[in-house]
C-alpha cells in the first residue's frame, strides 16, 4: 500500500540532489559506502524495538533492513522512481505521520539535502514516541571528504553540492531538542576516489575495531533516543493501538494526504 503526500511548496531543487545523490551511490565509490552503511545499520537495529520504523528519502536504492526486529518499515521519498519503491511520497521537511506514532526513525543523508536540517530533526521529535530511536547518518566535513567539497563547491554533483554536518554539530541540536547520544561512530576510512582497484589497495586504512578516526572517515553513523518527558495514565477501556497514518482532519503538517494505490 502507498501514500501520496503532495506538499504545496516542495523544493525542487532539492529533489534534484536526491537523484543525485542516488546516481552517486550507483558508482563504484558509492557501492562501497552503502555496503559500510549497511552494515553498521545491521549492528544498531536489532537493539530498537517497536511496531513502525521509518526511513526519510534513503539515498540507495534498496533499503537493506532485515537485522531490524521492528516488523512494519515505511520509506518515504521525495520523488518516485521507478528503480525503487516508496511506502510515501512526501516532502523532506513535512511528514504525513502523525505525532508520536513512529518507534524509529532512520535518517540517511537526509539532513544534508535539506535547506532547513533544523525542521527535519523537529519532525523526527514530532513524529518519534517517548523513547523512540532517531539514526542519522551523514558525511564528516572534516576529513579529506570535506576537503574534497570544499574543492568542488562550484560542482552540482552530489554529494559534493550538499551541505556536510559534523557529527559534534549534529549531537549538539539533538541535545537541544530532548535527545541522549547512545551510539557515534566514524565510517569508511578511504578517499574520495572513484578508482575502484585504489579503493581496494586502501582497504588497510579500515580500522579493525570500530572506533573510527575522523580525519580518514568519509561517514558516521549516529543513535540517539528521545526522552521520556512526561508520564500520562491511560484511562480504562480506551485503545492503546496507535495509528501511523492520519485519519479523519489532517493537520497543518498532514496536509494534502491523499491515497495513491
Amino acid at each position: 500500500m502507498r501514500y501520496d503526500f503532495t506538499a504545496m511548496n516542495t523544493d525542487s531543487s532539492v529533489s534534484q540532489q536526491a537523484l543525485s545523490l542516488r546516481r552517486w551511490y550507483r558508482r563504484p565509490l558509492g557501492r562501497l559506502l552503502a555496503e559500510v552503511e549497511f552494515l553498521a545499520l545491521a549492528e544498531q537495529l536489532p537493539n530498537i524495538f517497536g511496531y513502525h520504523l521509518m526511513v526519510v528519502d534513503p539515498p540507495w536504492d534498496e533499503c537493506a533492513l532485515t537485522a531490524s526486529r521492528i516488523p512494519h518499515h515505511v520509506v518515504q521519498r521525495i520523488h518516485t522512481d521507478p528503480l525503487t519503491e516508496a511506502g510515501l511520497i512526501g516532502d523532506t521537511e513535512s511528514w504525513p505521520v502523525m505525532t508520536d506514532t513512529v518507534d524509529a526513525i532512520i535518517l540517511p543523508h537526509t539532513l544534508e539535502m535539506t535547506p532547513d536540517p533544523h525542521q527535519v530533526l523537529r519532525e523526527a521529535d514530532r513524529s518519534l514516541i517517548p523513547d523512540g530511536h532517531l539514526v542519522i547518518l551523514g558525511f564528516n566535513p572534516r576529513s579529506l571528504w570535506g576537503v574534497r567539497r570544499i574543492l568542488s563547491r562550484r560542482s552540482r554533483e552530489m554529494p559534493w553540492s550538499g551541505r556536510f554536518l559534523s557529527m559534534h554539530r549534529i549531537r549538539d541540536w539533538l541535545s537541544l531538542l530532548g535527545f541522549d547520544t547512545l551510539e557515534s561512530r566514524f565510517l569508511f576510512h578511504r578517499p574520495p576516489v572513484q578508482n575502484t582497484r585504489l579503493l581496494e589497495k586502501l582497504q588497510f586504512f579500515e580500522p579493525r575495531t570500530q572506533h573510527g578516526r575522523m580525519l580518514l572517515a568519509g561517514s558516521y553513523i549516529l543513535v540517539a533516543r528521545k526522552r521520556t518527558m512526561i508520564m500520562t495514565a491511560i484511562k480504562a477501556g480506551r485503545s492503546t493501538s496507535r495509528q501511523l497514518f492520519p485519519v479523519g482532519v489532517p493537520s497543518s503538517s498532514q496536509r494534502n494526504l491523499r491515497r495513491a494505490g
